[in-house]
């Protein structure tokens, strides 16, 4: 009887234990509510970056459209001297030339008359010349007649003005004169660039017939476009000469250039009721530009200062925007607390955030993983 009394208490004990041993293991260790752990494994492979909200500067601007486009300055159309047959084509389409480069050679038969009128016009204005001085000496000495001095002066000043008349169109041809009254005529006369710049236009094929009505080509200095904008009546009075303008072309979307706004229009064009606006493209800006190119373009008329963050730091979820504040470390790990704010202007990579934030380390990077 002792023995079954003592093997009963012995099982009583063993059992007790055995209760006390489990209830330690259901106990949950103690966790922060709201709180998410970020393992330095899953900080790496996320790309998360922490980082801390700061001023910044955010531009008020007007937005607009536009178009790159040439002034009549940087811009020419070629056309020849004369009517003639194309000989040679010097470029070809997209080639850069500098002023006076030839871009084509023409001759013909008005060319050739045009020479030996100059050539027989010099050397009736040499004879002329040559008796005017006699007569003019003869006169001096009371030798010669009046009428004879008067005739030869007469016929001095018309051989003078049909003389420097063909001069001047030999020399529109780019062309020697003193080689011609030596005998030696030119077989072909060039057609030159004006400018300095690219051909966009080429116009002329070797043995086409041109006349002086006709453009061979087309020369634009890129280097000198501009931007003609155009800016709702309502946006203009906000605009003034010098402000700034960042625009975006359609051939370089993603990259941002720099313009002066120079002029500001005064009259409303009837077809888009916008006022067109012109502004200087900054020469630094490192992309070449096309004419008559589509623009996207904001005119900065003023700027404020305000607390942002990187705009990877802000996670949308739904219609409420989120931020992941580091509340605390846990050995190598990080305790994040997603807060919702309220946000405010974006502009480039930064987002504008009007919620108070407190002063901690925020996930600037890699907040598109978080749930």
């Amino acid at each position: 009887m002792k023995k079954i009394s003592k093997l009963v208490l012995l099982l009583l004990i063993i059992a007790a234990n055995m209760a006390c041993n489990g209830k330690k293991t259901d106990t949950p260790e103690p966790v922060d509510d709201g709180l998410t752990e970020i393992t330095p494994e899953q900080f790496k492979t996320n790309k998360m970056a922490l980082g801390t909200a700061g001023p910044y500067t955010f531009s008020t601007v007007v937005e607009c459209k536009g178009f790159v486009f040439a002034p009549s300055n940087v811009m020419s159309k070629v056309s020849p001297a004369m009517a003639g047959k194309v000989n040679t084509v010097g470029f070809k389409l997209g080639d850069r030339v500098q002023a006076g480069q030839v871009i084509a050679t023409l001759s013909g038969n008005d060319f050739m008359e045009l020479q030996q009128s100059f050539a027989e016009a010099a050397a009736a204005f040499t004879k002329a010349k040559v008796d005017y001085e006699r007569a003019k000496g003869l006169w001096a000495e009371n030798i010669g007649a009046e009428k004879d001095f008067l005739s030869a002066k007469s016929q001095y000043r018309a051989a003078l003005a049909s003389y420097q008349s063909l001069r001047s169109r030999i020399a529109a041809l780019h062309l020697s004169a003193e080689r011609i009254e030596n005998g030696r005529m030119y077989t072909s006369y060039p057609v030159v660039a004006p400018i300095g710049g690219y051909l966009t236009k080429i116009n002329a094929v070797i043995g086409q017939f041109v006349d002086m009505d006709s453009d061979i080509a087309e020369i634009v200095n890129v280097d000198a476009l501009q931007l003609k904008l155009q800016v709702y009546e309502s946006d203009v009075r906000k605009l003034r000469v010098g402000q700034q303008v960042l625009f975006v072309t359609s051939d370089h979307p993603g990259h941002e250039l720099r313009a002066r706004l120079s002029t500001i229009g005064k009259t409303v064009n009837p077809d888009t009721k916008t006022i067109d606006c012109v502004a200087t493209v900054d020469k630094s800006a490192g992309v070449p530009l096309i004419n008559d190119s589509y623009v996207q373009a904001s005119v900065v008329v003023g700027s404020r200062q305000a607390t942002a963050l990187p705009t990877t730091a802000v996670q949308k979820l739904g219609s409420t925007y989120y931020i992941y504040v580091v509340q605390r470390r846990q050995g190598h790990s990080y305790m994040l607390k997603k807060i919702p704010v309220t946000i405010g202007a974006s502009e480039k990579a930064y987002t504008e955030v009007r919620t108070p934030l407190p002063d901690k380390e925020i996930v600037v990077q890699g907040v598109e993983t978080m749930q």
